[in-house]
């Protein structure tokens, strides 16, 4: 995704902020490694502010809907942050003011859809996070009811049990 014009950087970040990976628009190669920390130190100070934004807004704003709000738009003067969430971990971009958040949705759609795959094959970060259908909490503020399996509809209208009979 860094190849692209008015992408800065691309990162995969985990929810505690820990810095997975990243690749910056100037070089577009994944297989550069940087050899210290202080290379990197900027893109992982950003990671962790970055974590501690779309924590909040999950906390905040994650209970009104059905299912949490997976994508996050941060406008500033300078430049705008682009987050997409998934599971333990989201993919972050920082782009170019100039560039709308709307024309990344679909390659972000895809690079998410890409890195799932690696982890359900269990190649990739995240190996053994438990998915979104195994979460332990329901997602939203009505969880699903599942109606009753045993009992018919009388015709008054109250629920009766049957327990055999004809």
């Amino acid at each position: 995704m860094a190849q692209y014009q008015g992408v800065e950087s691309a990162s995969l970040v985990s929810l505690d902020g820990v810095l997975v990976l990243s690749v910056s628009g100037d070089n577009a190669d994944p297989s550069r490694d940087i050899h210290s920390d202080h290379d990197s130190q900027g893109i992982q100070t950003l990671a962790a502010l970055a974590s501690g934004w779309v924590g909040q807004i999950i906390r905040a704003v994650g209970q009104l809907s059905w299912n949490r709000p997976c994508r996050y738009v941060l406008k500033a003067s300078e430049k705008t942050l682009v987050a997409h969430v998934f599971d333990s971990s989201f993919l972050l971009l920082v782009i170019e003011p100039a560039i709308d958040p709307e024309v990344t949705r679909s390659l972000m759609d895809q690079a998410v859809h890409q890195l799932m795959g690696h982890m359900q094959a269990g190649g990739g970060p995240g190996i053994g996070a438990p998915s979104a259908s195994e979460a332990p909490n329901p997602l939203g503020l009505f969880p699903v009811q599942n109606p009753p399996t045993s009992g018919t509809l009388a015709s008054d209208g109250p629920l009766t049990e049957s327990a055999g009979e004809g």
